[in-house]
C-alpha cells in the first residue's frame, strides 16, 4: 500500500484506535460484508451506531432511543446498551475511504497496521 503515512496522518484520534484495534482487513470486512447484510434488516428509524466494547455490532432507534445488539442468530436483539465506548460505524467508513480499501482484497491488508504500527515504533 502505497503512501501509508499520509494516509494514516489524516485519521482522527478515535481513527487511529480503530486502525491499531481491527485492521485494515477488519475494517473491510465490515464496510462491505457485515454492514450490507445486517443494514436491511435494522428495525424501523434504526441505525448502525457502531462495535461496542463486547466486538458486537449495536444500534440505536433515532426516535425512542431503543438499543439493539445484532446476535450470533443473525437477528437484531434489543437490549439496553451503554452508549459509551463504541467505534462508531462512520470513523470505520471514513478509514475505509482513506485508504481506498475497496481497492484490495481483503487477504492483502492481513498484516499492514501491524506493520506499519510496528515501524512507527522503531
Amino acid at each position: 500500500m502505497k503512501n501509508i503515512e499520509q494516509k494514516y496522518a489524516q485519521l482522527t484520534e478515535a481513527q487511529k484506535e480503530i486502525f491499531a484495534g481491527y485492521g485494515l482487513r477488519q475494517v473491510k470486512h465490515f464496510v462491505e460484508i457485515s454492514l450490507p447484510n445486517i443494514e436491511p434488516s435494522l428495525p424501523e428509524n434504526t441505525h448502525v451506531q457502531g462495535i461496542n466494547a463486547e466486538g458486537k455490532v449495536q444500534a440505536v432507534n433515532s426516535e425512542s432511543k431503543e438499543t439493539y445488539l445484532w446476535i450470533s442468530d443473525l437477528q437484531w436483539q434489543e437490549r439496553p446498551i451503554i452508549m459509551i465506548n463504541v467505534d462508531l460505524k462512520e470513523d470505520f467508513l471514513e478509514i475505509w475511504k482513506i485508504f481506498n480499501l475497496q481497492a484490495y482484497e481483503l487477504i492483502d491488508l492481513s498484516h499492514i497496521h501491524r506493520d506499519f504500527l510496528e515501524n512507527q515504533l522503531v
